[in-house]
């Protein structure tokens, strides 16, 4: 066992380096480093972060950052994620019928009946057949109307191209399917194929986006996108 947060501080260090260059180099706050070096892991966002901070930081550094990454597993990880809220069921409240709604309708139908006898009785009317005419042969125009169809399948393309970052993947929610984690380094792409995808983001700034072969904005600061075949919204 060695210490993580020791580890990095006289690693950087011996790199004459202060925290405002390892800022402005790896994208992560100079607090949040600050937490990494004094092992205050509560003060990052979530577990996530702080494996992703930890890998691009100790990477930065020329360290090891799987071994960071495991060693935070086994000593300050959660075992395993909260469970969902039990979903709320409700029941629907039914309707009284109005038994004046029934018979008001009966009622005018009544009315309407007499009324027609009272009215034809006694007389005949003779039928005359309707005037001839020629029937109009022209068609009527034809319209032509362009219909767009949405994709069934988001494809999306994610590629580090300004510097790394890390990214975490599931599938349709936060507390979907695991499906991929790693921290990108500058040239690496990743591709995935879903209706829909929960991705949380270390730093999109670093990253290019497309999806069905389009490009797409993704968010400016670190945080969780929810992309669909209709875009890439915060979530």
């Amino acid at each position: 066992m060695f210490e993580i947060g020791s580890s990095l501080r006289e690693a950087r260090m011996r790199q004459k380096l202060d925290l405002s260059q390892v800022e402005q180099a790896t994208h992560i706050r100079g607090r949040y480093l600050g937490a990494l070096e004094d092992e205050r892991f509560d003060l990052l966002p979530g577990p996530a972060y702080a494996k992703g901070f930890l890998r691009t930081y100790a990477e930065y550094l020329g360290l090891d950052g799987q071994r960071f990454v495991d060693e935070y597993n086994s000593r300050f990880a959660p075992t395993e994620e909260p469970p969902p809220a039990p979903p709320v069921r409700f029941r629907r409240r039914r309707l009284a019928r109005d038994p004046r709604l029934v018979v008001l309708p009966v009622a005018l139908i009544l009315a309407l009946l007499g009324w027609r006898l009272a009215s034809t009785r006694g007389h005949h009317t003779a039928f005359r057949p309707p005037p001839s005419h020629t029937a109009s042969t022209t068609a009527p125009p034809t319209s032509t109307r362009t219909v767009t169809t949405t994709p069934a399948t988001a494809r999306l393309v994610l590629t580090a191209t300004r510097g790394p970052c890390w990214i975490s993947v599931r599938l349709g929610s936060k507390t979907g399917a695991f499906l991929y984690e790693k921290t990108l380094e500058p040239g690496q792409s990743a591709r995935f194929a879903a209706t829909r995808l929960w991705i949380r983001i270390g730093a999109p700034w670093n990253l290019d986006a497309t999806l069905n072969g389009k490009a797409t904005p993704l968010p400016g600061s670190t945080g969780n996108v929810i992309v669909t075949t209709s875009g890439v919204r915060t979530g």
